[in-house]
């Protein structure tokens, strides 16, 4: 009998080789499918009918004489590949009253599905064989209960003690001896138990719920690690992974079920914590871009409560996910805030120190703050980030992030706020791409803003863009896009078409159309006049006071 010893619970596996050396067994002979000699067995089953397969499960030993079918030769032919399909784990038969020998149909099949086929001595009781696989089975099960009981009071007593999830992931992995890896449900790792943390763990997500983990140069498949699912209340939190060999083991299996449904409480405390705790930031991050803090040292003393440390110069970025579907969008901004996707990601990348960004949901927006004292060229790094958020975050749609310009001091933010929105909603008026906007290539804004009347400024883009406008409405070309990257790229097709991901021929096509729209290019006067219009035009969306 195969026995694994686990912090001193021993895990019983029996195998058809164990089965062997069962004195009920005394005098038996392996004869076929000697590649199966290390199946699983956890039960016996005799055989009394002809059609046994609906009487029979996985792991099963069948114990016959063939009486059932010993006259019909068909049934001989089919009764191994039909049993090995099933995953029964062997079979011993009794030759020598209904069938005077084992047919070599049987075991020839035998020996090509590696299945175990035992021959029995004539005097063998059956009865006495099954009674015995049937006690060291209960054996195994009751052992395997003990286990998971185990498993379960000693993690239960960690959680009601307040352990953090990973002080639960670490527990596990020392009653298993096995590694464990915690995964939220996008297949990030969350947290890897002390035995991985030196290794590099990837992780590449397949179909479904399948994945390659890879560590170091090691390889783990769907056979040899076991993976359950951490879910509650409907909502799923991410997935355990246990590590190793004999992953068909049920103690095993029992005991991630049981560590999964303790996890799956955990996230649901934590989470509930943190919504509170969520409120009453988000309270001062309102009070902060409202103007209703005035002091940087009141600003640095309250943000300490929530573990950010606010330093000087900031950076805010506004992340403003594009799309019709209100409901996928929300869920979307859940998840990034739920999981910490953000702080994580630039935390991994050891781009910014945890504790110097804080991110919260305001307006329809994701918004960071970020400390940017440690940067050289604070507009390029940030711009540098943004890349960085825009590829972790791209799955979900298309993405709008705004930049602002620094923020100096706790004053300078209700200004910086209205920057870094304005940045952002830029990306509503643009049809095509996700797209990145740093509040200092739109200066013109500044002047934009200091025209009362937002009739003239309405007019001027009517005139100068809105045929352009309306036909992109009625055949979305992304003209109003195609024409900001030219002005970026100074008018030079072949990176503005690079910029765009299009063809070069595609954008020699869009500029025709712009110019049987009326659009002259050729002109640098017309040229200013169309970019100083698109600014005009990219603020009014911004603001939302674009209703032509």
């Amino acid at each position: 009998m195969y026995i694994e010893y686990t912090r001193g619970v021993i895990i019983m596996i029996t195998t058809v080789a164990n089965i062997l050396d069962l004195d009920e067994l005394s005098g038996a002979e392996l004869v076929a499918g000697g590649g199966g000699l290390g199946n699983t067995v956890n039960n016996a089953a005799l055989m009394e009918v002809p059609d046994i397969f609906s009487y029979v499960d996985k792991d099963n030993l069948l114990v016959t004489t063939l009486y059932p079918i010993s006259n019909d030769e068909e049934a001989k032919r089919d009764i191994i590949p039909k049993l090995s399909e099933l995953g029964l784990a062997g079979i011993c038969i009794k030759p020598g009253r209904y069938v005077d020998k084992i047919p070599s149909i049987m075991i020839q099949q035998a020996d090509e599905l590696n299945f175990p086929i035992i021959q029995l001595p004539e005097d063998a009781n059956l009865s006495n064989i099954a009674v015995g696989i049937l006690e060291i089975s209960l054996e195994q099960h009751i052992r395997t209960l003990d286990f998971r009981n185990r498993v379960h009071k000693t993690l239960s007593k960690l959680f009601l003690n307040g352990a953090d999830i990973e002080t639960l992931v670490n527990s596990l992995a020392d009653m298993v001896e096995h590694p464990i890896i915690l995964l939220d449900d996008n297949a990030n790792m969350m947290y890897v138990s002390k035995d991985l943390i030196q290794y590099d763990v990837d992780i590449v997500k397949g179909g479904m719920d399948d994945f390659i983990i890879q560590i170091n140069n090691r390889i783990y498949n769907r056979n040899s690690y076991i993976k359950h699912l951490i879910v509650a209340g409907g909502t799923r939190f991410g997935y355990l992974i246990l590590l190793g060999k004999n992953m068909r083991q049920k103690s095993m299996v029992m005991a991630i079920e049981q560590a999964a449904f303790l996890m799956a409480a955990a996230f649901y405390r934590i989470y509930s914590i943190l919504e509170k705790e969520r409120s009453f930031q988000d309270a001062l991050v309102r009070d902060i871009l409202a103007g209703r803090v005035q002091s940087n040292i009141d600003a640095i003393n309250r943000a300490k409560t929530f573990n950010w440390r606010i330093d000087f110069p900031q950076i805010m970025m506004a992340i403003k996910i594009i799309s019709d579907n209100e409901e996928d969008m929300l869920k979307s901004y859940e998840y990034i805030l739920d999981r910490k996707v953000i702080e994580r990601l630039l935390d991994r990348r050891q781009i910014i120190d945890r504790d110097s960004i804080k991110v919260a949901y305001m307006d329809g927006m994701i918004i960071v703050f970020m400390g940017a004292a440690s940067m050289r060229d604070i507009k390029r790094e940030s711009i540098e980030i943004a890349e960085v958020i825009l590829d972790e975050l791209g799955g979900r749609g298309r993405l709008s992030i705004g930049i602002s310009n620094p923020v100096l001091n706790v004053e300078e933010f209700p200004t910086r706020y209205d920057e870094v929105c304005s940045s952002a909603m830029i990306g509503k008026a643009l049809n095509g791409m996700s797209s990145i906007n740093h509040y200092d290539d739109y200066r013109i804004f500044d002047i934009i803003m200091s025209v009362r009347d937002r009739d003239v400024l309405r007019k001027y883009v009517e005139d100068q863009l809105g045929d352009i406008i309306s036909y992109d409405r009625t055949e979305n070309m992304n003209l109003i896009e195609t024409i900001r990257v030219l002005i970026d790229e100074n008018l030079n097709m072949k990176r503005a078409a690079e910029t765009l991901f299009v063809h070069y021929n595609t954008l020699r096509y869009r500029v025709g159309k712009l110019r049987e729209l009326g659009m002259d290019l050729d002109d640098g006067t017309n040229v200013g006049d169309i970019s100083i219009a698109l600014s005009i035009y990219l603020w009014l969306v911004a603001n939302d006071d674009w209703d032509i």
